[in-house]
């Protein structure tokens, strides 16, 4: 077998449009021509374009659908150095790339291809071995898509949904600029125009339209992209009353699935005057949105338990639920803006994909982290900020 390096070699000094026959088998007899038919046939009836490449880096044989990705019909492919569908950028370095390949199955690589004409395009790749009784190195079967347009539908799809969230947002500024201008007033009549109970109420209904506010600015922030402009107000910010605000205002809903919610401290050293520094309305913020979510995917029944842990330089809270998980492939993506799970899109979980990353946005600000762990057995939420 020869060595990558000679491969690279003999692909640099050999032109990508001087074809060499390298036979996939040996059809000197009836049995293999008829053989090399079927595994034609076979791969013609495939819908995505596939390419059969030798050890030495060479096409062996091409399905029909090559015409329509790569232009080629497969008869110009068969035998040349399949770097003639690489970008000419890469070319010099792919049989160094190509040698590497460790010879298992890879699927969906999102790669860059060239056509005939050497138009580029975005493909999606699937890479599998196939064992060679006459060659130690087995040959591989590449099956390519062409996904531009997959691509661009996404990317008109994001900017539809980020207009639309813009404008909706917008809309939603004016009126709650109304309730908060009307409550500021009622705030200023004199002690006896309000009982201390309507009082209490008029505290709620402004702490509240303060709230909300503040998450449809968040909301136009993501529309536009500004996630990094999030602002804080800081100072002393006391964790047990922080934790029993955030864990508070998800009791009733918990009551309602039968879902048992509670903060337990890790450890005794959290007391009523322990206190870091931050934004409370912020860092409420990001509680509510943790706690919330694990109560929502809980199932009935289920458990969601907060914790708190100081350590030397920081404090870790952690929102651990029984309900059930998410799925690997997701678990790096769910910080992401505008992304929503394959489960939660298929269970109808409400949602629009922004709570985590407004929480990641102002967790960074805080110059902290927030981390999931999942498993089928549920999901851990694990926020760490300085003290």
């Amino acid at each position: 077998m020869r060595s990558s390096s000679t491969v690279a070699a003999e692909t640099t000094a050999s032109s990508l449009d001087d074809p060499v026959t390298v036979p996939l088998s040996a059809p000197d007899d009836a049995a293999g021509i008829a053989s090399r038919a079927l595994l034609r046939a076979t791969l013609d009836a495939v819908p995505d374009a596939v390419i059969v490449v030798g050890a030495d880096g060479r096409i062996d044989l091409a399905n029909r659908q090559v015409l329509s990705v790569f232009g080629y019909e497969p008869a110009e492919l068969e035998g040349r150095p399949m770097e003639v569908l690489v970008p000419q950028r890469s070319r010099a370095r792919h049989p160094r790339i190509r040698s590497s390949y460790t010879r298992r199955p890879m699927g969906l690589l999102q790669l860059a291809a060239v056509r005939k004409g050497g138009q580029e395009f975005a493909a999606e790749i699937s890479l599998a071995p196939i064992p060679d009784s006459t060659s130690p190195t087995p040959r591989t079967v590449a099956t390519v898509r062409d996904i531009t347009e997959r691509i661009e539908l996404e990317q008109e799809s994001d900017r539809m949904r980020e207009e639309l969230l813009a404008t909706v947002t917008h809309e939603l500024r004016t009126p709650l600029t109304s309730i908060l201008g009307y409550h500021e007033m009622m705030e200023d009549l004199a002690p006896e125009d309000l009982s201390p109970e309507a009082r209490r109420m008029l505290e709620a209904i402004g702490r509240n339209a303060r709230r909300e506010y503040r998450l449809v600015s968040d909301l136009l922030t993501v529309a536009v992209g500004n996630l990094s402009q999030i602002t804080l107000t800081t100072g002393p910010v006391e964790l047990s009353a922080l934790l029993d605000e955030a864990v508070a205002e998800h009791a009733a809903g918990a009551r309602a699935k039968r879902i048992t919610l509670a903060h337990v401290p890790d450890n005794d050293v959290l007391t009523a005057t322990t206190a870091i520094h931050g934004d409370h309305d912020r860092l409420l913020q990001v509680l509510d949105n943790l706690i919330g979510n694990a109560v929502k995917f809980t199932p009935e029944g289920g458990t969601v338990s907060v914790g708190c842990q100081l350590l030397s330089e920081s404090v870790v809270v952690t929102v651990t639920d029984t309900g059930p998980g998410i799925p690997v492939a997701e678990q790096e993506r769910v910080f992401d803006r505008l992304y929503r799970g394959q489960s939660s899109v298929a269970s109808h979980k409400p949602g629009a994909g922004l709570g985590l990353s407004i929480v990641k946005a102002i967790v960074d600000a805080h110059h902290g982290s927030v981390s999931l762990t999942s498993t089928d057995a549920g999901t851990t939420a694990l926020l760490q900020l300085p003290r």
